[in-house]
């Protein structure tokens, strides 16, 4: 039998890219991923992406849970917690429960954090929403 000192122990999942990509990444499981190198395209994880401080990133679109940046990144950001180190240079929108900028890093953007039971929706919720929203009020003018 097992003790509990002899269980096997779950090996984190980890993707280390050090060359140069281009395209679209999806993850639908938890991974961790660092890049060090440079990539265009679309990032979309579950688990931790770190972006290493030799990382030159642009996205177009980058979500995740935890994203860790040490390099440069030129993208806009949806994620739960998101941390800037000292080397970190981002220059982007950012969507985030929880932001942690160390000194030295670079942000040049926008940041919007949810209040209380908001939680983080993609930009197509909010733009429908949006939309039903406008939709309710142009039909509330029409009629008075």
């Amino acid at each position: 039998m097992f003790r509990k000192e002899d269980k096997p122990v779950a090996e984190s999942k980890l993707i280390d890219i050090e060359t140069g990509m281009q395209g679209n990444i999806k993850f639908s499981g938890p991974i961790n991923l660092r890049i060090n190198g440079s990539f265009d395209g679309e990032l979309e994880t579950k688990g931790t992406l770190i972006i290493g401080e030799s990382a030159n990133v642009k996205a177009s679109i980058i979500k995740g849970e935890h994203i860790n940046i040490q390099g440069k990144v030129k993208g806009d950001i949806t994620c739960h917690h998101l941390e800037l180190s000292r080397t970190a240079r981002l220059v982007g929108n950012v969507e985030t429960s929880e932001l942690v900028i160390n000194e030295g890093a670079i942000f040049k953007g926008k940041c919007q954090m949810p209040t209380g039971d908001e939680k983080i929706e993609d930009k197509e919720s909010a733009s429908k929403k949006k939309g039903e929203k406008k939709s309710t009020e142009e039909t509330k003018k029409e009629g008075a």
